[in-house]
């Protein structure tokens, strides 16, 4: 069972039958990439009918031979993905209705499109007209049937357009649906029971619109390519005239090279000679300067003679006045070490002080260093409730539309099937971990949000 067939099959089911209570037959129903009875509630009697034993089969019938289950006996009858394969769909057809309470609905689903899928065989293709040529069909052998809706839904990631109709058997009431699959499904070629227009029409289908565009692009493509072949070409005649122009430009480079490299000559001998008579004037300005050096030293060597004669009168002077000053420094320095002795008693009575009022403030400061860390762990509590309770409004939020369609018993279990598959909560788990919970039988979902999340209870 493809994609759509089963997104649609499972609308079908929720508008047009009760699961609590109604009675379903399923004709083709062996489980094949799925199967509609995943949509069925404990309470449904759900009854799957096929040509051959397998997993969904309750009932084995052969082809063209009448159902062996009683008239006017189900709620809802449907056959999805079925009537393409069957020999004989319009007794297929017929048996169905037989099958169908008065006031029941009869659901087809069955390809418009599509490549050959033999299982065993493959036989027919659904156009937007096959709703009303089947109820006339029914019609015309005595069932009072009436086509409710029909129309071709577009394909979804797989390859098929389903061709789908709803009938219902007997007369018109006024109990029918406020709803219609074809509102929630993207459709073409809609027709309806109240009105003899068709809705949304279309002469293609959506493989020759596929089709088209395909072609519309390839179309293109060749337009593109002979623009490009053009500008290819010329391109070209302008490389063979730019190819001219290089040669041309490399013939005058050749010229200029040779003319350059007879003026290079020249300009290497006359650089030289200038080098040799630049070595001439180096060389004679480097005896100048060392005449002036030898000159300098000697100047310097008589200044430092004098300068010592001098100096040694002084110091003689000097000394007599150093040797009183040194007396008096001493006893200044005996003075200043009896003041550094008193202080340094003072100073370790002080730091003595600093001590203890040290140890009181590391006393404080570690008391309010838990306090912050419990106060860190109480924010850190309230934002993971925070989180998770964004994530359980997030998952709520982002159910799909057709949910609404459900019971509220079954809209809560596909919700907590969903937080289990989004890893946001698994009931069974946290009942097995909180026996009083479940004791007390009390949902669990709504234990945890109310309870549980504060008393940090695992999920």
């Amino acid at each position: 069972m493809h994609d759509t067939a089963f997104q649609i099959g499972s609308l079908a089911m929720n508008i047009y039958a009760d699961l609590r209570t109604d009675s379903i037959l399923e004709v083709g129903s062996q489980a094949v990439n799925g199967s509609l009875r995943d949509n069925a509630l404990p309470t449904t009697r759900y009854v799957g009918l096929d040509i051959a034993e397998g997993e969904g089969v309750d009932i084995v019938v052969e082809p063209n031979k009448p159902f062996p289950v009683e008239s006017d006996s189900f709620d809802l009858v449907i056959a999805s993905s079925v009537f393409e394969h069957d020999p004989f769909f319009w007794v297929t057809f017929l048996e169905m209705c037989r099958a169908t309470k008065d006031g029941g609905y009869i659901y087809v689903n069955a390809p418009s499109n599509g490549a050959v899928h033999r299982y065993p065989q493959d036989n027919w293709r659904f156009y937007p007209d096959s709703g009303r040529a089947l109820a006339k069909w029914a019609v015309s052998q005595g069932m009072a049937v009436t086509l409710i809706e029909s129309f071709i839904a577009r394909r979804d990631k797989d390859t098929w357009n389903d061709f789908v109709a709803v009938f219902r058997k007997g007369r018109i009431t006024k109990t029918l649906p406020k709803v219609f699959i074809h509102e929630h499904v993207a459709c073409t070629d809609v027709i309806t029971w109240k009105s003899k227009d068709i809705f949304n029409p279309s002469e293609l289908t959506e493989d020759l619109v596929l089709l088209a565009e395909a072609v519309e692009r390839a179309r293109s493509a060749e337009e593109h390519f002979a623009g490009a072949s053009k500008q290819l070409e010329s391109s070209e005649r302008e490389a063979v005239e730019l190819k001219a122009q290089l040669e041309r430009a490399e013939d005058e480079r050749q010229r200029n090279l040779a003319e350059a490299g007879e003026l290079t000559s020249k300009l290497n001998l006359k650089q030289s000679e200038l080098r040799q008579r630049q070595e001439e004037i180096e060389q004679t300005r480097s005896e100048l300067a060392q005449a002036r050096i030898r000159l300098a030293e000697q100047e310097a060597a008589l200044s430092a003679q004098v300068a010592r004669s001098e100096s040694l009168g002084k110091q003689l002077a000097s000394t007599e006045g150093d040797l009183k000053k040194a007396k008096d420094t001493v006893s200044k320095s005996e003075r200043r070490i009896a003041e550094l002795v008193s202080s340094l008693r003072n100073a370790k009575s002080a730091c003595h002080d600093l001590e203890k009022r040290l140890a009181a403030h590391f006393h404080e400061t570690a008391t309010l260093s838990r306090i912050i860390l419990e106060r860190e762990q109480s924010v850190a509590n309230e934002f993971e409730k925070t989180r998770r309770l964004r994530e359980f409004y997030d998952a709520v939020l982002s159910q799909p539309r057709w949910w609404s369609l459900l019971s509220r018993s079954r809209r809560s279990r596909l919700q907590t099937e969903r937080l289990r598959r989004l890893g946001l909560f698994d009931a069974n788990s946290y009942l097995a971990s909180n026996p009083d919970v479940a004791a007390a039988g009390e949902d669990p979902v709504h234990h945890y949000l109310h309870h549980g999340i504060d008393e940090q209870r695992k999920i």
